[in-house]
C-alpha cells in the first residue's frame, strides 16, 4: 500500500507541475509549392485609319487652309489598357508630292484632339500640334490619375487640319508658300506606349 501512494503521489505531483519526462514526437512531413503572378501590360489602340483628303481648290482654301478643331477631318479613337499609357504620333515619311522628289513642310499639317472618355488624361493637342519626324504626344498620363481602363474611359476624336495656321503649324499660308501643285501624301504613326 505504501509503493502504491508513493506512485499515486508522484502521478499527481507530475499533473500539478504539468511536467511529464517523456513526450511522444507525432510523425510529420512537409511540401512547398510556390505561386507566381505575372501581371502584364495589356495595351490595345483602336483608331480609324480611313485615309483624309484635303481638296484645295479656291484662294480662300490656300490662305486660311482646311480642316478644324470639330470639323469634318476626323478620326475617332479609344485605347484599352490594364496600365497608364500616353499616345504620340510621328510622320514615318517626307511630304512628298506625287513628282517622288518635292516635298511640302509636314507643319503644315496638324491636329487637335477632343477627350470624350471618362478617365482624367493630360491632353498636350487642345490647340493645333503640327506634324513633325519626331514623336509629339499628344494624349499623356496626367502624373495622379490612373488611365487605364476600357475603351469607353478612353475614347477620343482627333481633327485634322491643314494650312490653317494654327498652334504651332506652319505660320505661312499655302499660297505664301507657293507649293508645287499636285497631290502630296505623308503616312501618320500613332504610338501606344506604357507608362511606369
Amino acid at each position: 500500500m505504501k509503493k502504491v501512494t508513493i506512485l499515486l503521489a508522484a502521478v499527481f505531483a507530475v499533473a500539478l507541475t504539468g511536467k511529464v519526462t517523456a513526450q511522444a514526437n507525432p510523425a510529420s512531413d512537409s511540401e512547398v509549392i510556390t505561386i507566381t503572378a505575372n501581371l502584364n501590360t495589356t495595351l490595345a489602340l483602336t483608331l480609324d485609319n480611313s485615309g483624309i483628303l484635303f481638296e484645295f481648290n479656291t484662294l480662300d482654301d490656300y490662305n486660311n487652309g482646311l480642316g478644324s478643331n470639330g470639323g469634318d477631318y476626323s478620326s475617332n479613337g479609344s485605347v484599352s489598357s490594364t496600365s497608364n499609357w500616353q499616345l504620340g504620333f510621328v510622320a514615318t515619311t517626307p511630304f512628298t508630292n506625287e513628282d517622288g522628289t518635292t516635298t511640302m513642310p509636314m507643319d503644315n499639317l496638324g491636329v487637335t484632339v477632343t477627350w470624350n472618355g471618362s478617365n482624367t488624361i493630360d491632353n498636350n493637342a487642345d490647340n493645333a500640334l503640327a506634324l513633325e519626324d519626331q514623336e509629339r504626344i499628344l494624349i499623356d498620363h496626367n502624373g495622379t490619375n490612373s488611365n487605364a481602363g476600357d475603351d469607353d474611359a478612353n475614347s477620343f476624336t482627333i481633327y485634322w487640319e491643314m494650312g490653317t495656321q494654327n498652334g504651332d503649324m506652319n505660320g505661312a499660308s499655302l499660297f505664301d508658300q507657293d507649293l508645287k501643285k499636285g497631290a502630296y501624301q505623308v503616312a501618320v504613326e500613332f504610338i501606344l506606349t506604357e507608362v511606369l
